[in-house]
């Protein structure tokens, strides 16, 4: 199964989010002498990442300073709403039925129960690279890389992989037929 290109938009953020998880959390800013330093703190220790010296204008020297704070900010804020998005929308899906509509499709619950399948499993093994030995978590995992989601729960609450979801189960019924 072929997935669409990510859009420059989502490669930009896969890059900041691989830029962030890689750093460390804790930032502070000390004063030495005239100039201003930027330090982070890990595991490893407190190392000293920037310094902006005597003189720089202060709008572009508390951008910079505050950049990396700044982003982990926005990164935690925006997935906090993304979360409560999705809340929000299966939450609206489940309130359509009584409302007269019809039932959406639970494709989550779907893709479990094809996960626990052996030939789902053996499936995955030949077309898509699954290593044996062929458990349950390695095939959630792959799964979850196939289809380029971070949670089965986003098939019932993100169209694009819902139809990744049910592209990749026409492959797999097709398969199955051979």
């Amino acid at each position: 199964m072929k997935h669409p290109e990510p859009s420059p938009q989502q490669k930009r953020m896969d890059a900041i989010r691989n830029r962030v998880a890689l750093a460390a959390r804790n930032w502070e800013l000390h004063a030495d002498g005239g100039k201003l330093c930027l330090t982070a703190t890990s595991r490893e220790g407190t190392f000293l990442v920037a310094t902006i010296a005597d003189g720089a204008p202060i709008g572009e020297s508390e951008m910079a300073l505050s950049a990396p704070g700044d982003l982990i900010w926005l990164l935690d804020t925006y997935d906090a709403l993304a979360g409560r998005y999705r809340a929000l929308r299966a939450e609206l899906r489940h309130q359509a039925p009584r409302q007269g509509h019809e039932k959406p499709k639970d494709y989550a619950a779907e893709c479990a129960m094809k996960c626990a399948e052996p030939a789902f499993k053996v499936f995955l093994e030949e077309r898509h690279g699954l290593a044996k030995p062929l458990t349950d978590e390695r095939v959630a995992s792959k799964v979850r890389s196939i289809l380029n989601i971070r949670s089965r729960a986003e098939l019932n609450d993100d169209p694009a992989a819902a139809a990744r979801w049910q592209e990749l189960r026409r492959a797999y019924e097709a398969w199955r037929k051979r």
